[in-house]
């Protein structure tokens, strides 16, 4: 979207369609949620969002584009490293360690730094949940919820938050009911796509598509700056 209309206004949009999104996705785990597990990195959130709107309100149209393309790479390498590489995997293992509540706090405030300002919060959170699963004291049910909640939130929060600034309009609102349906199309072929071809196949094609992503928004918006 942000190759194709004003980036802010695509992030709106794009945080109206994610509040449903996670929302579903959290129904479908909801016994595994914990909310003490949850209000961790919520606590560094409330802090981190108010940072990252402000950034927001700071960035220019390619400026917003090089941010986002910049932070999709984060993010392509963050997940490459913690759900695709073993041997990245087998160190946390090794490590046995597990983040304290000022570590989630603090994961939680980074993402909230990133999701006010770009949309993108999921790196920090990514890294912290890395730790949890890979030692143990998360499931994967149990950090499917987390997450789901935790994203939820933090897009929920941006969204009322743009609308206090204003950012928000009826039109982008129209825009995004127009959307989620097509979300829902979307993520219902991504699971048939998922369930008919091979689960590390899938996840590196989701990796090259956001890298590809990552580097259109980067070429067409540096040359500008």
């Amino acid at each position: 979207m942000p190759l194709f209309r004003s980036p802010a206004s695509a992030s709106i949009i794009f945080t109206a369609t994610a509040v449903v999104s996670n929302g579903r996705v959290w129904w479908s785990v909801r016994d595994a949620f914990d909310w003490r597990k949850w209000i961790v990195p919520v606590a560094g959130l409330v802090v981190g969002m108010p940072l990252g709107i402000y950034v927001f309100s700071r960035f220019d149209a390619d400026q917003m584009r090089v941010a986002i393309g910049v932070v999709l790479v984060l993010a392509v390498i963050v997940v490459g490293a913690t759900q695709q590489l073993d041997v990245v995997t087998n160190w946390i293992e090794e490590r046995d360690y597990r983040p304290g509540k000022a570590v989630g706090a603090t994961a939680g405030l980074f993402a909230g730094i990133l999701g006010g300002s770009v949309a993108v919060p999921g790196p920090p959170m990514i890294v912290y949940g890395a730790f949890m699963s890979a030692s143990g004291f998360w499931s994967d049910e149990e950090m499917k919820a987390v997450f789901t909640a935790f994203f939820g939130t933090l897009m929920l929060y941006r969204l009322a938050s743009l609308t206090y600034t204003g950012a928000v309009t009826t039109p982008l609102m129209i825009e995004a009911a127009v959307a989620i349906p097509m979300v829902f199309v979307g993520a219902w072929a991504g699971v048939y796509i998922f369930d008919n071809i091979p689960q590390r196949v899938f996840q590196w094609l989701v990796l090259v598509l956001l890298t590809v992503n990552a580097f259109v928004l980067l070429f067409t918006a540096i040359p500008e700056l």
